[in-house]
């Protein structure tokens, strides 16, 4: 027992030798899980008019991903989240130009109650090549600030990105459901 313990003791400091002087190693910061709003994945625009089909088409957008990373705030007491959003835009036979705007928002809510605590709004602009009438593009990094402590921890918040509708649009994604 007494040779396992002066083992132990001799170890002790080759162990704390190991790694560099004055750092420590980190563990990775957990994040929250952000998710695409269902009726508000897809953007579909036809020129106004009573008639709404193919000939009316402006262009039709999809929410096609999300992808992320955390990392820890200042003195630990914030999250700092940096998320892109990819997206993928068919022109349509009415689409005016070689370009669309696409209006879309990121929205931090309070898991506990559903409230929306911030939102920050965006335009990614969509650019068609000559003769091409689908393209997919992915956002520039946004950046989210969540502040976290004893209180609040990365669990406690939903990230939920969604495209901008309109009450018509949203209508109309309700009505041809999820794709």
């Amino acid at each position: 027992m007494r040779v396992r313990l002066v083992l132990v003791a001799l170890a002790l400091p080759l162990l704390a030798g190991c790694g560099s002087a004055g750092t420590t190693t980190r563990l990775p910061t957990a994040c929250p899980t952000p998710g695409l709003l269902a009726e508000g994945a897809d953007l579909t625009r036809h020129r106004p008019g009573p008639v709404q089909d193919l000939t009316t088409l402006e262009f039709d957008a999809k929410l096609t991903g999300l992808s992320g990373a955390c990392a820890a705030g200042r003195d630990d007491r914030s999250i700092e989240m940096q998320l892109t959003t990819g997206f993928s835009v068919e022109r349509g036979a009415a689409s005016d130009g070689r370009s669309v705007d696409l209006p879309w928002f990121v929205a931090v809510l309070d898991r506990r109650s559903d409230q929306i605590l911030s939102r920050q709004i965006f335009v990614e602009r969509a650019g068609f090549a000559r003769n091409e009438t689908r393209t997919a593009i992915t956002s520039a990094p946004v950046t989210l600030s969540l502040p976290v402590g004893e209180n609040r921890r990365a669990a406690d918040y939903r990230i939920l990105v969604s495209f901008m509708l309109s009450e018509e649009d949203l209508a109309l994604n309700r009505r041809r459901g999820p794709r």
